[in-house]
């Protein structure tokens, strides 16, 4: 049976540490020498290829109750708390010390991005409703209760305070698909569906600074560049393009093709399945940039250059598989999680500062790392962004048909011949031909 591949790898910001989300679990990894530390899930007894398990740190406590796919990651700035969200709306805070569960808070809905303030007192989350909330850290076992209602000198009942754990800081029309704060914590930036970037005033969110308007399809992913001025801003999207912005100005400073970078030619107009960028990693010692692009299996690197406010191609790294994440570890190695091409195994491949793949890093977790299923799902989540003109659930659907006909033996397997509208469409009628007099 295959193993299911990691969705997600975030670096420890102040150790040796990298953690790999699968499904709805974790496994914490040393970058030193490759070795899981630490995983909610005991290790799967292999063919260990003669190394030998490591005792782990932590012991995988099914009083956990990962129940769903961890959608969403972040470290504190100091790397002592680690905030996860799941597709069920928990939110859940690790320490990273022990591994263990501190707390849980049941989200209004489906977290999109997190983050935590400087300090690390708040977490900051966007959903797929467009909402964004600043919660406190040290969360109850569930939502604190609204205090109670006090009695009013007339004797009738005022109405309770809110949650004072969680509150509301801003608001998208559309689904929020990012977000990020400067380092100084004075402005908090997010992105949504309708390819608007909003840059607002934290935490006071309701204070709209700019919008950074050019993209022509949903962003994807937002970071502030490194270097000493601190006022660029990388975005990414679904119209094949990577831009550079002033973001307190609202000015696009540079726009970069990804498919000028892979020798492509211009897509169709009004395409709605371009090349769309998945996520960033930044490797700010060496102001480089790693891209991860949705079922492309390749990742771009790119260099930052902070006086011509540019970035311009470096490397194009070819994968066996289709990356799902990317991310550098704090000595400059890029580690990066794919699902593997046919006849491939390995879900986990390193490159040192060159570039140059370091097997025996990732020997260790291609070979206890995850777990087995007995199929891989579909771990691309950018489908529901798309604007399509039928529903997307019932493009995806399709395309698994066509899928799942062409590996039986029928490359030519048309898609289904069902119209598929959404539920807002009109149902054209079909006009019979007249017959010929």
């Amino acid at each position: 049976m295959p193993l299911l591949p990691f969705s997600h790898i975030t670096r420890h910001p102040t150790k040796d540490v990298v953690v790999l989300s699968f499904g709805e679990h974790l496994q914490a990894v040393e970058t030193k020498n490759g070795t899981i530390v630490a995983s909610t899930i005991e290790l799967e007894e292999r063919d260990s290829n003669g190394l030998q398990a490591q005792p782990l740190t932590n012991t995988p406590d099914a009083a956990q109750e990962n129940k769903a796919r961890v959608q969403v990651l972040a470290f504190s700035p100091d790397g002592v708390f680690l905030a996860t969200a799941a597709d069920d709306k928990v939110m859940k805070i690790w320490d990273t010390e022990s591994w263990k569960c501190l707390g849980t808070r049941t989200l209004v809905r489906r977290s999109n991005a997190l983050e935590f303030n400087k300090d690390g007192s708040h977490v900051i989350t966007a959903d797929k409703f467009g909402d964004v909330y600043n919660m406190i850290r040290d969360l109850p076992d569930v939502i604190a209760p609204a205090k109670k209602a006090e009695s009013t000198e007339d004797g009738e009942e005022g109405e309770g305070d809110e949650d004072e754990g969680e509150q509301p800081i801003l608001g998208h029309v559309s689904m929020a698909t990012d977000l990020a704060l400067t380092k100084d914590n004075k402005y908090i930036i997010t992105s949504d569906r309708d390819e608007h970037i909003r840059v607002s005033q934290y935490p006071k969110g309701h204070n709209i600074e700019t919008y950074c308007l050019g993209h022509t399809s949903f962003v994807t992913t937002i970071k502030v560049l490194p270097g000493a001025s601190q006022k660029f801003l990388l975005s990414g999207a679904g119209d094949a393009t990577i831009r550079v912005w002033e973001f307190l100005k609202g000015l696009e400073i540079h726009t970069f093709s990804i498919r000028d970078a892979l020798g492509m030619p211009p897509a169709e107009t009004d395409d709605e399945d371009d090349l769309t960028v998945f996520s960033f990693s930044i490797c700010e010692t060496k102001s480089q940039i790693a891209v991860v692009i949705e079922k492309e299996s390749r990742v771009l690197i790119l260099q930052w250059n902070e006086e011509a406010a540019k970035i311009e191609l470096l490397k194009v790294l070819e994968l066996e598989g289709m990356p799902l994440s990317a991310e550098y570890d704090r000595s400059g190695n890029l580690w990066t999680a794919v699902v593997p091409e046919e006849g491939k195994t390995n879900l986990i491949s390193v490159y040192d500062n060159e570039y140059v793949i370091q097997e025996d890093l990732a020997k260790y977790v291609n070979t206890f790392g995850s777990k087995t299923v007995d199929t891989i799902p579909d771990l691309f989540n950018t489908e529901e962004l798309r604007k399509h003109t039928t529903d997307w659930r019932e493009l995806k659907k399709a395309r698994e048909e066509k899928e799942a006909a062409r590996l039986a033996g029928d490359p030519d397997a048309p898609l289904s011949k069902k119209r598929r509208k959404n539920k807002n469409s009109r149902k054209i009628p079909e006009v019979a031909p007249e017959a010929s007099s």
